[in-house]
């Protein structure tokens, strides 16, 4: 608790429509400015939504490959050959992905070093 009231000042917000575009045209400059800092700053940073920035794919073990490959055309999808899965709740062409295989524990974790301790196990 400080040793004086350090006093707080009210500014009411505006009210009409006349006093929000007064507001705005004393902050253009202002915002003109900041954005275009801002801008400058962005540029030298990576694209983090086209990156693979996922928690997952930072401890993604390389030597595995691709997780799966996706059919190009729909002829593709209708002549697939995947086995079905009688356990899965719902046939689909990612099995290895799927709620139920999660639960039953049926696919290994594999990382480049453990994430959770129940990896030590197997």
């Amino acid at each position: 608790m400080p040793c004086y009231k350090i006093p707080q000042a009210y500014v009411p917000p505006p009210q009409t429509i006349a006093e929000c575009n007064a507001f705005k045209h004393k902050i253009k400059q202002e915002k003109k400015l900041t954005y275009g800092d801002a801008s400058k700053r962005c540029a030298s940073l990576p694209d983090l939504h086209r990156a693979k920035n996922s928690y997952f794919s930072f401890f993604r073990d390389e030597r595995l490959g691709d997780i799966h490959t996706e059919h190009r055309f729909t002829y593709d999808q209708i002549k697939d050959t995947t086995v079905f899965d009688p356990k899965s709740g719902k046939d689909s062409f990612h099995t290895n992905h799927s709620e139920a295989i999660r639960k039953r524990c049926a696919k290994p974790n594999r990382t480049r070093w453990m994430i959770t301790s129940s990896q030590a196990y197997g």
